[in-house]
Protein backbone atom coordinates (compact mmCIF):
# COMPACT_ATOMS: atom_id res chain seq x y z
CA UNK A 1 0.00 0.00 0.00
CA UNK A 2 1.77 3.17 -1.11
CA UNK A 3 1.77 5.91 1.06
CA UNK A 4 -1.00 8.49 -0.33
CA UNK A 5 -3.56 5.36 0.23
CA UNK A 6 -2.16 4.94 4.05
CA UNK A 7 -2.72 8.48 4.64
CA UNK A 8 -6.30 8.14 3.18
CA UNK A 9 -7.22 5.27 5.32
CA UNK A 10 -5.93 6.89 8.23
CA UNK A 11 -7.72 10.37 7.84
CA UNK A 12 -11.15 8.04 7.09
CA UNK A 13 -10.55 5.78 10.27
CA UNK A 14 -10.05 9.12 12.19
CA UNK A 15 -13.21 10.51 10.65
CA UNK A 16 -15.12 7.54 11.83
CA UNK A 17 -13.64 7.42 15.47
CA UNK A 18 -14.50 10.58 16.02
CA UNK A 19 -18.26 9.84 15.48
CA UNK A 20 -18.27 6.43 17.05
CA UNK A 21 -15.32 7.36 20.00
CA UNK A 22 -16.73 9.03 23.12
CA UNK A 23 -15.11 10.40 25.75
CA UNK A 24 -12.59 9.32 28.31
CA UNK A 25 -15.04 8.99 30.98
CA UNK A 26 -17.79 7.35 29.03
CA UNK A 27 -18.03 4.18 29.90
CA UNK A 28 -18.51 5.28 33.81
CA UNK A 29 -21.83 3.57 33.99
CA UNK A 30 -23.97 6.04 36.69
CA UNK A 31 -27.70 6.39 38.14
CA UNK A 32 -29.04 9.60 39.21
CA UNK A 33 -32.46 11.14 40.74
CA UNK A 34 -32.83 14.92 41.13
CA UNK A 35 -35.87 16.81 41.97
CA UNK A 36 -36.05 20.95 41.25
CA UNK A 37 -32.12 20.83 41.07
CA UNK A 38 -30.63 23.41 39.39
CA UNK A 39 -29.27 22.42 35.62
CA UNK A 40 -26.09 23.93 36.40
CA UNK A 41 -25.00 21.98 39.54
CA UNK A 42 -26.33 18.92 37.56
CA UNK A 43 -23.65 19.49 34.68
CA UNK A 44 -21.23 20.49 37.42
CA UNK A 45 -21.85 17.09 39.06
CA UNK A 46 -21.41 15.00 35.98
CA UNK A 47 -18.24 17.21 35.07
CA UNK A 48 -16.78 16.10 38.65
CA UNK A 49 -17.68 12.51 38.04
CA UNK A 50 -15.80 12.03 35.12
CA UNK A 51 -12.99 14.19 36.02
CA UNK A 52 -13.51 17.07 34.29
CA UNK A 53 -13.24 21.22 34.87
CA UNK A 54 -16.61 22.38 34.21
CA UNK A 55 -17.65 25.80 32.59
CA UNK A 56 -21.50 26.44 32.03
CA UNK A 57 -22.55 29.53 29.97
CA UNK A 58 -24.67 31.94 31.71
CA UNK A 59 -27.50 31.32 30.10
CA UNK A 60 -27.52 27.59 31.36
CA UNK A 61 -30.44 28.15 33.61
CA UNK A 62 -33.38 26.34 35.17
CA UNK A 63 -34.15 22.99 37.30
CA UNK A 64 -34.35 19.95 35.94
CA UNK A 65 -36.13 16.60 37.94
CA UNK A 66 -35.25 13.07 36.12
CA UNK A 67 -34.40 9.31 37.40
CA UNK A 68 -31.89 8.13 34.91
CA UNK A 69 -30.60 4.75 35.49
CA UNK A 70 -27.51 2.65 33.68
CA UNK A 71 -26.86 5.22 31.49
CA UNK A 72 -22.82 6.19 30.78
CA UNK A 73 -22.07 9.82 31.69
CA UNK A 74 -21.95 10.66 27.32
CA UNK A 75 -25.35 9.46 27.86
CA UNK A 76 -26.81 11.26 29.98
CA UNK A 77 -24.98 14.71 29.10
CA UNK A 78 -26.49 13.63 26.03
CA UNK A 79 -30.54 13.51 27.56
CA UNK A 80 -29.99 16.36 29.95
CA UNK A 81 -28.51 18.74 27.20
CA UNK A 82 -30.52 17.77 24.32
CA UNK A 83 -34.16 17.63 26.54
CA UNK A 84 -33.22 21.32 28.01
CA UNK A 85 -32.07 22.80 24.75
CA UNK A 86 -28.21 22.96 25.05
CA UNK A 87 -25.43 20.99 23.79
CA UNK A 88 -21.57 20.41 25.29
CA UNK A 89 -18.30 19.98 23.85
CA UNK A 90 -14.62 18.84 25.26
CA UNK A 91 -12.23 21.61 25.51
CA UNK A 92 -8.90 20.02 26.42
CA UNK A 93 -9.90 18.60 30.06
CA UNK A 94 -13.09 20.74 30.43
CA UNK A 95 -16.48 20.31 29.80
CA UNK A 96 -18.35 23.69 28.26
CA UNK A 97 -22.04 23.86 28.53
CA UNK A 98 -23.78 26.31 26.12
CA UNK A 99 -26.53 26.83 23.67
CA UNK A 100 -25.32 24.60 20.19
CA UNK A 101 -24.97 28.27 18.02
CA UNK A 102 -22.68 29.53 21.28
CA UNK A 103 -20.73 26.75 20.97
CA UNK A 104 -19.86 26.71 17.08
CA UNK A 105 -18.89 30.98 17.71
CA UNK A 106 -16.37 30.51 20.47
CA UNK A 107 -15.13 27.21 19.72
CA UNK A 108 -16.05 26.83 15.98
CA UNK A 109 -15.63 23.48 14.31
CA UNK A 110 -13.27 20.57 14.23
CA UNK A 111 -10.45 19.47 12.33
CA UNK A 112 -7.27 17.17 11.61
CA UNK A 113 -3.42 17.82 11.64
CA UNK A 114 -0.98 15.12 10.87
CA UNK A 115 1.99 15.14 12.94
CA UNK A 116 5.37 13.24 11.91
CA UNK A 117 7.57 12.40 14.87
CA UNK A 118 11.48 11.38 14.82
CA UNK A 119 12.89 10.71 17.85
CA UNK A 120 10.33 9.13 19.96
CA UNK A 121 7.55 6.03 19.45
CA UNK A 122 4.55 7.78 17.79
CA UNK A 123 2.42 5.30 20.36
CA UNK A 124 4.35 7.28 23.49
CA UNK A 125 3.26 10.13 21.08
CA UNK A 126 -0.30 9.22 21.53
CA UNK A 127 -0.49 8.63 24.90
CA UNK A 128 1.23 11.92 25.74
CA UNK A 129 -1.31 13.52 23.66
CA UNK A 130 -4.55 11.78 25.38
CA UNK A 131 -3.10 12.37 28.68
CA UNK A 132 -2.73 16.13 28.27
CA UNK A 133 -5.09 17.22 25.59
CA UNK A 134 -7.99 14.34 26.31
CA UNK A 135 -10.22 16.42 23.98
CA UNK A 136 -8.08 15.25 20.85
CA UNK A 137 -8.85 11.69 18.96
CA UNK A 138 -5.64 10.20 17.74
CA UNK A 139 -4.54 7.49 15.34
CA UNK A 140 -1.21 6.68 14.83
CA UNK A 141 0.82 5.12 11.80
CA UNK A 142 4.03 3.80 13.06
CA UNK A 143 5.55 2.65 9.44
CA UNK A 144 5.21 6.30 8.68
CA UNK A 145 6.32 7.35 11.98
CA UNK A 146 3.20 9.92 11.73
CA UNK A 147 -0.14 10.24 14.83
CA UNK A 148 -3.01 12.07 13.17
CA UNK A 149 -5.09 14.15 15.50
CA UNK A 150 -8.43 15.04 15.27
CA UNK A 151 -10.35 17.88 17.63
CA UNK A 152 -11.29 21.60 17.62
CA UNK A 153 -8.64 23.78 16.25
CA UNK A 154 -7.57 25.26 19.55
CA UNK A 155 -6.85 21.83 21.09
CA UNK A 156 -5.01 20.24 18.23
CA UNK A 157 -2.43 23.51 18.50
CA UNK A 158 -2.05 22.53 22.03
CA UNK A 159 -1.90 18.91 20.60
CA UNK A 160 1.07 19.52 18.50
CA UNK A 161 3.12 21.69 20.41
CA UNK A 162 3.12 19.04 23.19
CA UNK A 163 4.34 16.56 20.75
CA UNK A 164 7.23 18.71 19.31
CA UNK A 165 8.39 19.53 22.53
CA UNK A 166 8.31 15.84 23.72
CA UNK A 167 9.75 14.91 20.37
CA UNK A 168 13.28 16.11 21.16
CA UNK A 169 16.89 14.04 20.44
CA UNK A 170 17.32 12.40 23.94
CA UNK A 171 14.95 13.52 25.40
CA UNK A 172 12.68 11.68 28.06
CA UNK A 173 9.14 11.46 28.66
CA UNK A 174 7.73 13.54 31.30
CA UNK A 175 5.81 12.23 33.65
CA UNK A 176 2.59 14.04 34.67
CA UNK A 177 2.31 16.84 37.21
CA UNK A 178 0.13 15.42 40.23
CA UNK A 179 -2.00 17.82 41.82
CA UNK A 180 -1.45 18.42 45.19
CA UNK A 181 -3.72 16.83 47.52
CA UNK A 182 -6.42 19.18 49.64
CA UNK A 183 -5.49 18.83 53.23
CA UNK A 184 -8.77 18.61 54.97
CA UNK A 185 -10.78 21.19 56.48
CA UNK A 186 -11.57 21.08 60.40
CA UNK A 187 -15.56 22.07 60.81
CA UNK A 188 -16.18 24.48 63.58
CA UNK A 189 -17.47 23.17 66.71
CA UNK A 190 -20.30 24.78 68.34
CA UNK A 191 -19.75 26.25 71.80
CA UNK A 192 -20.70 24.03 74.53
CA UNK A 193 -23.72 25.61 76.19
CA UNK A 194 -23.38 27.12 79.45
CA UNK A 195 -25.30 25.15 82.66
CA UNK A 196 -25.49 26.41 86.01
CA UNK A 197 -28.07 25.18 88.83
CA UNK A 198 -30.50 28.18 88.71
CA UNK A 199 -29.90 30.05 85.13
CA UNK A 200 -28.97 28.37 82.19
CA UNK A 201 -28.32 29.69 78.57
CA UNK A 202 -27.61 27.78 75.42
CA UNK A 203 -26.42 28.61 71.86
CA UNK A 204 -28.84 27.88 68.34
CA UNK A 205 -27.19 27.05 65.16
CA UNK A 206 -29.90 26.50 63.30
CA UNK A 207 -33.26 26.56 64.38
CA UNK A 208 -35.69 29.25 64.46
CA UNK A 209 -35.43 31.18 68.01
CA UNK A 210 -38.61 31.93 68.42
CA UNK A 211 -40.61 28.64 67.68
CA UNK A 212 -38.36 27.07 69.96
CA UNK A 213 -38.78 29.60 72.75
CA UNK A 214 -42.22 29.13 72.12
CA UNK A 215 -42.26 25.03 72.51
CA UNK A 216 -40.09 25.58 75.42
CA UNK A 217 -42.71 27.58 77.35
CA UNK A 218 -45.09 25.32 76.65
CA UNK A 219 -43.05 22.53 78.08
CA UNK A 220 -42.67 24.55 81.16
CA UNK A 221 -45.21 27.24 81.48
CA UNK A 222 -43.85 28.61 85.48
CA UNK A 223 -40.22 28.94 83.65
CA UNK A 224 -38.94 31.78 82.67
CA UNK A 225 -37.18 32.04 79.24
CA UNK A 226 -35.88 34.32 77.01
CA UNK A 227 -34.68 34.87 72.98
CA UNK A 228 -32.07 36.71 72.00
CA UNK A 229 -31.85 36.86 68.14
CA UNK A 230 -28.89 38.65 67.62
CA UNK A 231 -26.69 36.44 69.83
CA UNK A 232 -28.98 33.39 69.24
CA UNK A 233 -28.76 32.40 72.86
CA UNK A 234 -31.81 30.57 74.63
CA UNK A 235 -31.83 31.54 78.12
CA UNK A 236 -33.67 30.00 81.51
CA UNK A 237 -34.06 30.03 84.94
CA UNK A 238 -34.83 26.09 85.62
CA UNK A 239 -33.83 23.77 88.06
CA UNK A 240 -30.98 21.78 87.09
CA UNK A 241 -33.29 19.19 85.96
CA UNK A 242 -35.54 21.03 84.16
CA UNK A 243 -32.38 22.42 82.22
CA UNK A 244 -31.79 19.13 80.73
CA UNK A 245 -34.85 18.50 79.43
CA UNK A 246 -34.47 22.17 77.77
CA UNK A 247 -31.09 20.75 75.85
CA UNK A 248 -32.52 17.76 74.99
CA UNK A 249 -35.15 19.75 73.10
CA UNK A 250 -33.24 21.86 71.81
CA UNK A 251 -30.94 19.19 70.12
CA UNK A 252 -33.65 17.05 68.76
CA UNK A 253 -35.01 20.80 67.05
CA UNK A 254 -31.38 22.82 66.14
CA UNK A 255 -30.39 20.98 62.94
CA UNK A 256 -29.69 22.53 59.48
CA UNK A 257 -32.35 22.74 57.26
CA UNK A 258 -30.45 20.54 54.46
CA UNK A 259 -32.66 19.87 51.23
CA UNK A 260 -31.58 17.08 49.03
CA UNK A 261 -31.96 17.79 45.48
CA UNK A 262 -30.24 14.97 43.59
CA UNK A 263 -27.97 11.96 43.79
CA UNK A 264 -25.64 10.78 41.62
CA UNK A 265 -24.05 7.26 41.55
CA UNK A 266 -21.20 4.89 39.74
CA UNK A 267 -19.65 1.87 40.34
CA UNK A 268 -16.62 3.85 42.57
CA UNK A 269 -18.66 6.38 44.33
CA UNK A 270 -21.86 8.51 45.05
CA UNK A 271 -22.34 12.04 45.20
CA UNK A 272 -25.03 13.94 46.40
CA UNK A 273 -26.15 17.67 45.30
CA UNK A 274 -27.49 19.69 48.54
CA UNK A 275 -29.02 23.04 49.20
CA UNK A 276 -28.71 25.11 52.12
CA UNK A 277 -29.58 28.87 52.51
CA UNK A 278 -29.54 29.40 48.94
CA UNK A 279 -26.63 27.68 47.90
CA UNK A 280 -25.87 23.52 46.85
CA UNK A 281 -22.98 21.75 47.73
CA UNK A 282 -21.28 18.42 45.91
CA UNK A 283 -21.19 15.98 48.87
CA UNK A 284 -19.15 12.72 48.93
CA UNK A 285 -18.59 10.09 51.59
CA UNK A 286 -16.95 12.55 54.27
CA UNK A 287 -17.06 15.93 52.48
CA UNK A 288 -18.95 17.92 55.26
CA UNK A 289 -20.92 20.86 55.32
CA UNK A 290 -21.75 23.21 58.33
CA UNK A 291 -19.75 21.15 60.33
CA UNK A 292 -21.91 17.96 59.71
CA UNK A 293 -20.09 15.19 57.82
CA UNK A 294 -22.10 13.00 54.96
CA UNK A 295 -21.87 9.68 56.91
CA UNK A 296 -23.72 7.58 54.78
CA UNK A 297 -25.19 8.24 50.83
CA UNK A 298 -28.24 5.76 49.13
CA UNK A 299 -30.61 5.73 46.90
CA UNK A 300 -33.14 9.26 48.07
CA UNK A 301 -31.35 9.67 51.18
CA UNK A 302 -28.26 11.25 52.93
CA UNK A 303 -26.85 10.70 56.28
CA UNK A 304 -25.00 13.17 58.13
CA UNK A 305 -23.29 13.27 61.72
CA UNK A 306 -21.39 15.50 63.99
CA UNK A 307 -20.08 14.16 67.46
CA UNK A 308 -22.74 11.52 68.88
CA UNK A 309 -25.70 13.51 66.69
CA UNK A 310 -27.25 12.58 63.23
CA UNK A 311 -29.67 13.05 61.24
CA UNK A 312 -31.12 12.21 57.34
CA UNK A 313 -32.42 13.80 54.60
CA UNK A 314 -34.75 12.71 51.85
CA UNK A 315 -35.18 13.55 48.38
CA UNK A 316 -37.66 15.52 48.24
CA UNK A 317 -38.19 16.71 51.69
Amino acid sequence: MNVRWKLVLAVCLVLFLSTAAAPLFASQVVNMEFQQAPLVDVFQILGQLGGYNVLVDPSVQGDVSFVLNDLTVEEALDLVTRTTGFRYQLVGNTLVVASEQRLKTEFGSEDVKFVTVRYVAVEDAQKLVSLMVPGVRTYVDADLDLVILYGVTSDLEVAEQVIQEYDQEGSRRPKPQTAPQAQPVAPAQPRAPEEQLVSGSISLLYAEGDQLLESVRQKFPHREFAWNGQTRMLTGLTTAEEWEQVILLVREFDYPDFVLKGILSSADQMIALVEYQGWTSMLKLGDELQGWMVEAIQPGAVEFVQNSRSFTIRLGR
